[in-house]
């Protein structure tokens, strides 16, 4: 069936006319009803446990590719349908659609989920004729008056009435695919004016020629806040969660940054810059020419978000945040000298592994604790080599089913269940493959476009210019462009300072 599924969309071609496109929405909606109901079967028959996942949102996020917040909505979806087999029936029949079942589920609390069971026939007749966005209005009254006859239905039982107020304050803060921040959410009461007060005293005035909107006022007075707040923070290790910003960074990233930084784009700026320094050691002047040279990798906060390279060079300046230095994935250690995991070492195991590394979990790295893949008890040390990220209720069900693990050099993580089941992951950033040998599409490429040759933009002029092979001009080459390159700066500061 699946297999005459894939034919027939691959065969499908879909007419750019807006009949069409609408026809092949409601068909897809049709699809997903049918998918939501075998998630719903494959959830109540403990599915996720047997292939060994934690749950149905595990599920989706390893197996399907799911992000964190659309894995949790088909659980919540998956455990309100199997409640709601009518509304799972009227989606499939096509009565209501895709978008009001997910109203249903979003907006009808955990509480009254079994209250709902019996109105739920005439509910789904109400809101079928509804525009998304009435019927989520009419869901919401809903809820409210059974808050109310929930409280009166106590009452008169002679119980005490259940406490429900509405959030006087909420905040959902999630990143997008592109890795913007999306914020939402309300304060009210003495609350909304500490905030109203705080956003306009870090409001600044636009720069000549600045022209910027209210809410572009609003949100980097937001984001000055948060900076100004970072700065006042003097213990960031007394709590588990990570309050200071941690920015992890490769050393040879950290020089890339300083480079970006002081405007440095070409290879006379880059002559000029190292020879204003004369104070510089060769350790430093080679990272600088390793970072002019070579492509490194992106700089991130602990959650593994993108950070530019502005800010890495603001914290190595000084800044408020952390910075984490890594070089080539390894980090810290400390033996059998203490069982428990140091702070810094938290944080440099967050950075390798991102969050839990147990198959399926995707909890974030404020949830997880450390584990030694070798017990302490049976002589594993406290080091980066010997430790994982695993969330609270992975890392209890690890030892409460007696799993075994593995941790490879490189951060790949194997998990071996007793009845000899292998489950392996890889941290963030994980490649079996070293990057690729770019070259130009011409006839005859040039070393300076061969990702990991030199890039200062002139050929040497010896043989290798001619080598037929350009991954072996660029691995025999490379060492020698560095070091003639690093004599002939040195020669260059010798006759200035002379």
């Amino acid at each position: 069936m699946i297999e005459r599924l894939a034919g027939a969309i691959e065969e499908l071609l879909i007419s750019p006319h807006g009949e069409a496109i609408a026809e092949a929405r409601r068909l897809a909606d049709h699809l997903e009803a049918k998918i939501a109901e075998a998630e719903v079967a494959y959830a109540a028959a403990g599915g996720p446990a047997v292939e060994g996942y934690a749950d149905l949102a595990g599920f989706a996020r390893h197996r399907c590719g799911a992000t964190l917040t659309d894995s949790r909505r088909v659980a919540r979806r998956a455990k309100r349908l199997r409640m709601w087999p009518c509304l799972a029936e009227a989606w499939r029949e096509g009565r209501v659609s895709g978008t009001h079942v997910e109203l249903l589920c979003a907006i009808v609390p955990d509480r009254h989920v079994e209250r709902f069971m019996g109105a739920m026939p005439g509910l789904i007749d109400t809101i079928a004729a509804l525009s998304a966005r009435h019927a989520g209005q009419h869901l919401r009254r809903t809820v409210e008056r059974a808050d109310a006859f929930a409280e009166r239905e106590a009452v008169e039982a002679g119980r005490e009435p259940p406490i429900t107020p509405p959030p006087a304050r909420e905040l959902s803060a999630s990143r997008s695919l592109d890795d913007a921040l999306f914020l939402s959410g309300h304060v009210t009461g003495d609350d909304a004016a500490h905030v109203e007060k705080a956003l306009v005293a870090a409001t600044r005035p636009d720069r000549p020629g600045e022209r910027r909107t209210p809410k572009e006022r609003r949100a980097d007075a937001l984001v000055e806040v948060c900076r100004r707040y970072l700065e006042t923070i003097d213990n960031p290790d007394a709590k588990r969660s990570t309050e200071r910003l941690t920015i992890c960074a490769d050393v040879v990233t950290l020089y890339r940054a300083w480079l970006r930084g002081a405007g440095v784009r070409t290879a006379d700026e880059l002559e000029d810059f190292l020879a204003e320094r004369p104070r510089l050691g060769e350790l430093d002047r080679g990272l600088f020419l390793d970072a002019f040279d070579h492509t490194s990798h992106t700089a991130r906060t602990l959650d593994g978000n993108p950070v530019t390279d502005a800010l890495v060079a603001a914290v190595a300046a000084g800044g408020a945040m952390e910075l984490l230095l890594t070089a080539a994935g390894r980090i810290l250690h400390l033996g059998r000298s203490t069982r428990t995991f140091s702070a810094a070492q938290r944080r440099a195991v967050l950075a390798r592994d991102g969050g839990c590394r147990s198959p399926g979990c995707h909890a974030g790295p404020e949830r997880c604790d450390i584990h030694h893949v070798r017990p302490w008890d049976d002589g594993g040390a406290t080091d980066i080599t010997n430790a994982v990220a695993k969330c609270r209720h992975c890392h209890l069900d690890h030892h409460r089913r007696a799993l075994r693990d593995q941790l490879e050099p490189d951060g790949t993580y194997t998990v071996t269940a007793p009845d000899g089941t292998h489950r392996t992951t890889h941290p963030p950033g994980w490649n079996q493959h070293p990057a690729p040998i770019v070259v130009p599409t011409t006839s005859r490429p040039a070393p300076e476009a061969i990702l990991g040759a030199p890039t200062f933009g002139h050929r040497c002029g010896c043989p290798c210019d001619r080598h037929p092979d350009p991954h072996e001009r660029a691995r025999i080459d490379h060492a020698r462009h560095l070091t003639l390159r690093r004599v002939r700066l040195l020669k260059l500061e010798l006759e200035r300072g002379a």
